[in-house]
């Protein structure tokens, strides 16, 4: 008696229904169903920001990035307003600000032209044996060789996921259980370190 509108495209074909893919932007990341214009809506809240896309991105591992013009924008100020107002795993992973976003001829975005976020190197080395303990950690748990104490988590391509691994393995080694919306105010090891200092 009730039928559910699902989004999902599909054609009748030999008794069998086949997929041909989504009526809406709707994408799967991890398990979980993601509207893309619900990110870009929270994101377009920001006074620097005039417009908002948000895409998953391939390298390194399916993530979420969110693209914003003009270009001043700070990416740690919208991550963080991000965090307040989605779930976790509706935060982008990298925001990269532009001056404006590529178009096809036709005038609408050319999301195959947008960049990959840029790969940081390591950044100041740790200055204090809880740091150090945390930069392995951080590294470990992004699979990367080194990471500096002022290096952002999510523009390393953390995500909720790793998050999850990351906070687990902090109270592990150190027995503070920090709460998963504190990495989002403070997504470096300088910050988490101090936040720990705090709680021993």
């Amino acid at each position: 008696s009730r039928m559910y509108r699902t989004g999902d495209l599909v054609r009748w074909r030999d008794g069998q229904l086949e997929y041909l893919g989504r009526t809406d932007d709707q994408v799967k990341l991890r398990g979980f169903r993601i509207e893309p214009g619900e990110i870009e809506a929270v994101l377009a809240r920001h006074p620097d920001v005039a417009d908002a896309l948000v895409v998953v991105r391939e390298e390194g591992g399916k993530r979420l990035v969110a693209y914003t013009v003009p270009g001043h924008a700070d990416p740690r100020e919208l991550r963080e307003l991000a965090g307040r107002h989605l779930p976790e795993y509706m935060v982008p992973a990298a925001i990269v600000p532009m001056a404006a976003f590529p178009v096809t001829p036709n005038g609408k975005v050319d999301r195959a032209a947008l960049p990959a976020p840029e790969p940081t190197e390591a950044g100041r080395p740790p200055e204090t044996p809880l740091q150090e303990v945390l930069c392995g950690l951080f590294a470990e748990v992004l699979d990367l060789p080194a990471v500096g104490i002022d290096d952002d988590l999510f523009a390393l391509g953390g995500h909720s996921m790793l998050l999850v691994r990351l906070r687990l393995r902090i109270r592990d080694e150190t027995g503070v259980d920090l709460p998963v919306a504190e990495f989002f105010r403070t997504p470096t090891v300088a910050g988490i370190a101090g936040l720990i200092a705090k709680g021993q």
